[in-house]
């Protein structure tokens, strides 16, 4: 069953209304008939079933709304170039990340280009992966407000360290983490020495130096791990 996103948790009986990319791809490029099946998103934890109708209408059958998850997963990261974040986008989306916060670091090089291709890219890993959350996107800050403002949340954070992770247990109290990750040129010695006098724990991905797309989505997941842990 395909996945689209729309805008509103509807009812059944109600007709969704898909913008016109979502229905171009629909009608267009998989050719839908009447009686096709398709599964709606809104991205605020809205899941949708429907049936393709005469006149290229979509009749919702079933709707419910998924709770938010109970621990969440943040990522702060320097921006990559341009096709390396739009991939990342994605699969950022599909490890059912929160938020993606924009650090700007003292080695970065590449800036934002935010644009409505972000969002579509977003969507995009959220229909892949069946995630009814959307992630949001933040405007960029710096590692010190960034640091500030994972304090004031209580977010527990972690960041790639080759050298002395030291501990790096997540608290069983805690219901937010984040992952941070710097750019191509890696943090500073200031940035790390500042992260780890903020509580941010050091997590030690194995002893070779990772891009950044790649330290991403590997710290993510070995995160997410550790959070599961905790639930169980």
């Amino acid at each position: 069953m395909h996945t689209f996103f729309t805008e509103n948790l509807l009812a059944p009986g109600a007709s969704a209304e898909l913008n016109a990319r979502e229905r171009d791809h629909l009608f267009k490029t998989l050719r839908a008939r009447p009686g096709d099946a398709v599964e709606l998103l809104d991205g605020r934890g809205g899941r949708m079933t429907g049936v393709v109708r005469e006149g290229r209408t979509i009749e919702i059958l079933t709707a419910e709304r998924t709770p938010e998850p109970e621990k969440k997963l943040h990522l702060c990261c320097a921006v990559p170039r341009r096709a390396k974040f739009d991939v990342l986008l994605k699969q950022a989306a599909e490890l059912g990340v929160w938020s993606i916060r924009l650090i700007e670091c003292e080695r970065s090089v590449a800036k934002p280009e935010g644009s409505d291709r972000w969002q579509t890219l977003l969507q995009e890993g959220c229909k892949q992966s069946k995630n009814p959350f959307l992630p949001r996107i933040a405007a960029p800050v710096s590692l010190a407000t960034l640091l500030g403002q994972l304090k004031a949340e209580r977010i527990r954070g972690f960041f790639g360290a080759i050298r002395s992770a030291g501990s790096c247990a997540c608290a069983d109290d805690a219901d937010q983490f984040a992952w941070l990750v710097g750019p191509e040129g890696g943090f500073t010695d200031e940035e790390e020495t500042a992260m780890r006098s903020a509580g941010v724990c050091g997590l030690n991905l194995g002893p070779y130096v990772l891009r950044l797309e790649t330290a991403a989505v590997c710290g993510l997941a070995v995160l997410r791990q550790k959070m599961e842990a905790t639930q169980s």
